[in-house]
């Protein structure tokens, strides 16, 4: 078995997410990267590589490039405001058929949510278009 695995996974570590009313710790954390690589190579499964970059092309196919563009920048527009805490959405916008996309970080921010199990933060953008290097590279990619 190939396993491709990134240390970047460690960026995107939020601080809080929702649930049921209140703000609890993430679940989603780098440790659960940590324990699965340890697992992998304590049972000897195969070779671990670093994934290849892919550029942002095959993130362009699959998403909205206004959504790939609030990841990128939704971060530093956030701390633009003062704010050093991680982003989660407030509310969640109705959808309909004739939509605009809000200009502001926090309409983005509540647009492009789906809910507040993944804030947010620092190092997001770093960790998702690694994310997706590691989903593309394989033995051919």
């Amino acid at each position: 078995m190939l396993t491709v695995y990134s240390d970047s996974h460690r960026l995107q570590h939020g601080q809080a997410e929702l649930i049921d009313g209140t703000l609890k710790p993430c679940f989603e954390t780098p440790s659960r990267a940590d324990m699965v690589l340890a697992a992998v190579r304590d049972r000897e499964l195969g070779d671990v590589i670093h994934p290849r970059r892919h550029g942002l092309d095959p993130i362009l196919r699959v998403h909205d490039a206004g959504y790939v563009r609030f990841l990128e920048t939704a971060w530093r527009r956030w701390t633009e405001m003062g704010r050093d805490y991680d982003a989660l959405p407030k509310m969640w916008q109705v959808r309909r058929l004739r939509e605009a996309i809000p200009e502001h970080v926090e309409g983005q921010l509540c647009y492009y949510s789906m809910d507040c199990g993944t804030p947010v933060t620092s190092g997001t953008w770093q960790a998702a278009s690694a994310a997706a290097d590691t989903a593309l590279t394989g033995p051919t990619g």
